[in-house]
């Protein structure tokens, strides 16, 4: 049955992405001129952030007892990247749990751990960006509003009482029981080690990217519209990948913090597909793994897929 799945998440996954290439058949950037070698080194830095959050997925199995190798825990995470096209961002916390699923990992108990770890993904996301646009926007209401949201977030995954409060209701607005897991402080500690790693890591890596592309209207404090932005990509539940409004929110941020529009929509548009090209290659990394025999399965590592003891909690 889980195999069943993850095959039929694949090919979904693989038939929407293509499917939102051809919609940018339209973007033309016949004006854009870009620096080279700091193109490739942003590119360097995006492509270690996609690692990162490869590694980061194993730590947080690890952290709630579960050990799985390195290789896997990358192979799992990226081979179902394109389930973010998917319709529903179930598929997104679905896809690498279906691939670590067994007998001593239960679907259920990994779907809430890939949760958790999304969870956190976004909180730290808004958290490392509302110092540095409070700085560079002078509009208040932009800090204010990632604030809250980091703030709402929070209380929802440390708070029993807001905790019960927003299921139960969600439970109500979808008219069937909604599960969200209550993270532990500790545990969340321990994963948003390595989550703040390939955040930076993607932080620079855009901020790379505007540089060699606009240098001249371009500051540091600009980058961190990039994490608010996929933030609020991956809350938007019913547009596939954020798709419109990740560009939306990048060009609101960029221009707010003095960027000229035109080139603050060139450079969402062009951001869209600088990170598909991050998404390609962990797809690819993945791939290699799979066909290189690192990933066929569990009798590759018989030592390694036992229920590991817990790190203190």
């Amino acid at each position: 049955m889980i195999r069943t799945i993850t095959r039929l998440l694949l090919y979904a996954s693989l038939i929407f992405f293509a499917w939102y290439l051809y919609q940018l058949d339209y973007l033309v950037f016949d004006d854009v001129q870009i620096n080279g070698p700091l193109f490739i080194l942003s590119l360097l830095f995006l492509f270690a952030g996609f690692i990162l959050s490869g590694i980061s997925w194993g730590y947080s199995l690890k952290v709630h007892g579960y050990k799985i190798p390195v290789l896997f825990a990358i192979f799992s995470h990226g081979f179902p990247v394109f389930a973010k096209y998917i319709p529903g961002k179930i598929w997104v916390i679905l896809g690498r749990a279906s691939y670590v699923a067994s007998e001593k990992i239960p679907l259920k108990n990994a779907s809430m751990i890939s949760l958790k770890e999304q969870l956190i993904y976004l909180t730290l996301g808004l958290m490392i960006s509302i110092l540095p646009v409070f700085l560079f926007i002078g509009n208040p209401w932009f800090g204010l509003m990632i604030l809250l949201s980091a703030a709402g977030i929070i209380f929802v995954l440390f708070s029993p009482l807001f905790h019960r409060l927003l299921l139960n209701i969600l439970g109500r607005v979808l008219k069937r029981p909604v599960e969200i897991p209550l993270i532990k402080i500790a545990d969340a500690l321990k994963v948003s080690r390595i989550v703040v790693l390939y955040w930076i890591c993607w932080t620079i890596a855009f901020y790379l990217l505007l540089i060699s592309v606009f240098s001249r209207d371009s500051t540091f404090l600009m980058a961190f519209a990039f994490p608010v932005s996929v933030t609020y990509g991956v809350l938007a539940i019913i547009m596939p990948g954020g798709i419109g409004v990740r560009e939306g929110i990048l060009t609101a941020f960029l221009t707010a913090g003095g960027l000229p529009l035109e080139n603050a929509v060139t450079l969402s548009i062009l951001s869209r597909l600088w990170f598909v090209a991050g998404e390609i290659f962990m797809f690819l990394t993945a791939f290699v793994i799979k066909i290189s025999g690192k990933a066929s399965g569990y009798s590759v590592y018989p030592s390694t897929w036992q229920k590991a003891k817990p790190e203190n909690r």
